[in-house]
């Protein structure tokens, strides 16, 4: 029997179930130019190949790219630089993941724009030329793409009531306005925002930041299994709070199936990683240049969605943890 058969067998009766909890929520698929910060989308999930349907029964691993964009309201989500971008791949069979964060300046040829920092793709051709960017640089065929903006992360934390995460060290930091004592704490969405935000007070800057963002994701993971294990209904709440601002192309079952699969993850089996990079200059801004170790990362996530600890870089928030 394979991993997730037996939450498949479950599916047809909750997505009806769900179907009505939702009933009245808009899923179709968008154009970037209709959504600005303020339309009411929290969160956009898409099918990354239109021609494509993802292997959702455990043969397969899953590769979903997670984007953060960096809009205000009133500007457009999907027009604005994805400041954060991580590459998420779950392993249904081995019941592990991993979390592969990418500085938001790394130096990368964007297909038919040139070389550039990664987090200008979406300006230049909104999520889907990020997809290509990523897959470009990696070899690794993209599922599905996830988008969300600061006022909406923070809305869908509040919806779930809060996100418990286990602060790994002191945070004081006046530009993210993440002022956190280390230990165990549920933020709301707007320190959970903060929490993303902070790197001015990091060794590392950008490559802390995107760990710390890692982490937000698998303390997220464990509170989700937790709250499952004790009433499966809580599945319903975490994918409505999603789904009921939700712009998706991503039919419902998969939806499901997705989050059933997330049941399964232990979030000890899940790696949270950056991809190792040195700073430069070009023309005079500031960039990060991927090393080879990066390279041998995605050509070990490729086959199995995993990364051997050989390949797992040391933290860039190693000295913070340390103390």
């Amino acid at each position: 029997m394979s991993p997730i058969a037996r939450p498949r067998r479950r599916t047809a009766l909750l997505a009806l179930l769900l179907a009505a909890w939702v009933a009245g929520t808009t899923l179709g698929a968008t154009t970037p130019s209709q959504h600005a910060a303020a339309s009411g989308t929290l969160l956009q999930l898409q099918a990354a190949h239109a021609d494509y349907v993802p292997t959702l029964n455990g043969t397969s691993p899953i590769f979903i790219l997670f984007l953060g964009s960096d809009a205000r309201p009133g500007e457009v989500i999907t027009g604005q630089r994805s400041d954060s971008i991580h590459l998420v791949s779950i392993n249904p069979a081995l019941h592990k993941a991993a979390i592969l964060g990418f500085p938001r300046d790394s130096y990368v040829p964007i297909p038919g724009y040139g070389t550039n920092k990664i987090n200008a793709a979406m300006t230049m051709g909104g999520p889907e030329l990020v997809v290509k960017t990523v897959e470009a640089l990696t070899g690794i065929k993209i599922d599905y793409w996830t988008l969300t903006w600061f006022d909406g992360f923070q809305k869908m934390i509040d919806d779930i009531g809060g996100l418990t995460v286990n602060v790994p060290f002191a945070m004081s930091d006046h530009y993210s306005h993440a002022y956190f004592d280390p230990g165990v704490q549920t933020l709301v969405g707007r320190d959970a925002l903060a929490f993303a935000r902070n790197r001015h007070g990091l060794p590392e800057g950008d490559f802390g930041r995107s760990e710390d963002q890692g982490l937000l994701m698998t303390s997220a993971l464990a509170q989700f299994r937790k709250e499952f294990v004790k009433d499966p209904s809580r599945l319903l709440s975490w994918v409505g709070a999603g789904l009921r601002s939700t712009r998706t192309n991503v039919p419902l079952d998969q939806i499901i199936n997705l989050a059933f699969t997330c049941t399964t993850i232990n979030p000890k089996h899940v790696e949270n990683i950056v991809a190792p990079g040195t700073t430069g200059t070009v023309g005079g801004l500031s960039v990060v240049n991927l090393t080879s170790e990066a390279q041998a990362i995605f050509n070990d996530m490729k086959d199995d969605g995993l990364v051997a600890r050989k390949r797992i870089p040391p933290s860039p928030n190693a000295s913070l943890l340390a103390g």
